[in-house]
């Protein structure tokens, strides 16, 4: 039987606190100790992290948290929003807002390794997902939009889908 402390870890059961338990592991081993206790306002940033990341977040949590991951997202993110400050660590509340920025990032660096295929598996099903849900919604019941969109099946044909919706739509 697992001590009580061990359950409350459960990637299933509490998946924030486990979340919280990679965060400081990989904090202490990247960032020499820097790994300290996540305050509750960061554990709740966390838990917004995983709603909005989902399945996503274990990875995007340990792909940050190298320094050379967090220093190319911090300057994406100084680059795309002007802003000029970043936390020199990751920080969970600078994460959780900039996160699309943040998977965008490692899509694009892991694209071509075959150990992060999933990963970029994973994120490109749900970018379908969305783009097919939204040109459905612009369809507008169409018959000629809707029998496209039912063809498209990976990303890119979706993706050709939505702009034709959406030249059609600037036509008229």
């Amino acid at each position: 039987m697992k001590p009580n402390w061990a359950l409350k870890r459960d990637p299933e059961q509490h998946p924030v606190r486990f979340l919280a338990a990679v965060w400081q592991q990989r904090m202490t081993a990247n960032f020499r100790g820097t790994g300290r206790p996540l305050a509750p306002k960061e554990l709740g940033q966390l838990k917004s992290l995983r709603k909005a990341l989902g399945d996503l977040t274990r990875d995007v949590v340990e792909w940050m948290i190298d320094p050379v991951n967090w220093w190319h997202f911090c300057q994406q993110v100084r680059a795309e929003s002007g802003s000029r400050r970043a936390p020199d660590y990751p920080h969970v509340g600078y994460l959780l807002a900039h996160h699309e920025i943040g998977v965008k990032i490692m899509r694009c660096r892991l694209r071509n390794s075959s150990q992060a295929r999933d990963f970029v598996r994973r994120v490109d099903q749900i970018r379908y997902e969305q783009m097919k849900t939204l040109s459905l919604v612009l369809a507008e019941g169409i018959p000629k939009l809707l029998a496209n969109i039912q063809k498209a099946k990976t990303l890119t044909d979706i993706q050709r889908v939505f702009i034709e919706i959406v030249d059609e739509s600037a036509a008229a």
